[in-house]
């Protein structure tokens, strides 16, 4: 092969190698499901609630420890040669194994272990509303990434086509159509657009940046998302189901189980024991002939403690006020921000309805004034950039009526507890 060929075929490699990775590179775009998956799995809120959780699991076992019986193994030789024999009978030694249990308390534990058991599904939820809240960060950024750039690229084209009046209004002054003055004015409004143009760029990369850092790709200011199409319709739900309420709803049950325990400490309890092995002087002699066991039944009743079981009554009742308050609170909160957000999705759908008829009447009225004053009509300048800016700007109010509208759907479903 000669060397010509053999150029030209390294050549034609090297553009199909560089067209599929353009082709990787593009099918590679984020989309908003691959985007909050990488933030569920990156952000430290999630751990945070999951290492709550595991810990109101283990105290969950805690409380229902007492439930069973304990067995403890003790052994001891005594001797004490500095007193009185007739005293300290020489010397002590033992080997026990004892079981306890408490056979009655009027459902003492039970109660705590309720209140412990509720505190741990508030916890799981917890876990929940965290997600839905990376859920809701996400998106957000995510939309304000979408209209970052969609304002960017509207300004970039409305600079490119000022650019171009420019020169078209230059070479009118060049042949006497056109005054000087005609010519600053749109070199005005081409430089506010260029600048316009350079903050919509920071915007952009700041808004990537804030996505790349939420999907665990930092300092990525081009970061490359799929578009959205539409308007998605407004969630529904009942907040009684949300995690935020469930978990309200809990605190109030652990609350009350917490009562029901204090009360449980007026009564009497009933514990038993049991106890096998020996007590006697010298180990030898006492397993020979002392060997065996014992049992125990106590029955215990608080008869005065200073009030200590009644501030405990007292406590769990102001805890189970706090909760029943705060569900309430949440409630209130939750439907309000449901009623507002149903508002601003309302409202920005009847804005882009609105702007889906204006955008072509602005657009057309600017072409219709373009023409008039390059054809030596009535239009002066002024109104032809004032008829440009306002389509211009209905242009760019589109982005943000978007942003509305979907931001309103996101936060709507973060009070329903959605995660998707």
């Amino acid at each position: 092969m000669e060397p010509s060929c053999r150029h030209l075929s390294a050549a034609a490699v090297l553009a199909t190698a560089i067209l599929s990775w353009t082709s990787v590179g593009r099918a590679a775009s984020i989309t908003l499901s691959d985007a909050i998956d990488r933030a569920l799995h990156v952000a430290p809120s999630v751990d945070v609630a999951a290492a709550a959780s595991d810990m109101t699991v283990a105290h969950v076992r805690e409380q229902r420890a007492p439930l069973f019986p304990t067995v403890a193994a003790g052994g001891e030789y005594y001797q004490a040669p500095g007193y009185d024999e007739v005293v300290t009978n020489r010397g002590l030694s033992a080997g026990m194994l004892t079981l306890d249990y408490t056979a009655w308390d009027w459902g003492r534990r039970q109660a705590r272990l309720r209140a412990a058991e509720y505190v741990n599904e508030a916890s799981r939820l917890g876990v929940a509303a965290a997600r839905a809240q990376i859920v809701f960060d996400t998106s957000v950024a995510y939309f304000d990434l979408l209209r970052a750039r969609g304002t960017l690229e509207a300004l970039r084209t409305s600079l490119d086509r000022l650019s171009r009046y420019v020169t078209t209004i230059q070479a009118l002054e060049k042949s006497g159509s056109m005054i000087t003055n005609d010519v600053l004015k749109f070199r005005t409004a081409r430089d506010s657009t260029e600048l316009a143009l350079d903050a919509a760029r920071s915007n952009s990369e700041r808004a990537s940046a804030t996505l790349g850092i939420m999907i665990g790709e930092p300092n990525q200011p081009d970061l490359e998302i799929a578009d959205i199409p539409g308007i998605p319709p407004r969630p529904t739900g009942d907040l009684a189901q949300s995690p935020v309420m469930q978990a309200a709803q809990r605190a109030i049950a652990s609350a009350n189980s917490q009562i029901v325990a204090a009360k449980a400490e007026r009564l009497p309890t009933f514990q038993v024991a049991f106890t096998t092995g020996f007590v006697g002087i010298d180990p030898p002699k006492t397993i020979a002939h002392n060997f065996g066991g014992s049992y125990d039944g106590v029955v215990s009743l608080p008869i005065f403690d200073g009030g200590l079981i009644a501030s405990h009554i007292d406590q769990a009742q102001a805890k189970a006020h706090s909760a029943t308050a705060q569900a309430k609170q949440t409630e209130y909160i939750l439907k309000r921000r449901v009623a507002d957000a149903s508002l601003r999705y309302d409202e920005a759908n009847r804005q882009l309805d609105i702007l889906a008829r204006a955008q072509p009447t602005a657009d057309d009225n600017f072409r219709l004034t373009w023409s008039r004053f390059l054809g030596g009509g009535s239009a002066t300048m002024l109104e032809v950039l004032d008829s440009y800016q306002s389509a211009e700007q209905l242009r760019l109010l589109h982005f943000d009526q978007e942003f509305n509208a979907r931001e309103a759907v996101a936060e709507t479903s973060l009070l329903y507890g959605r995660i998707q």
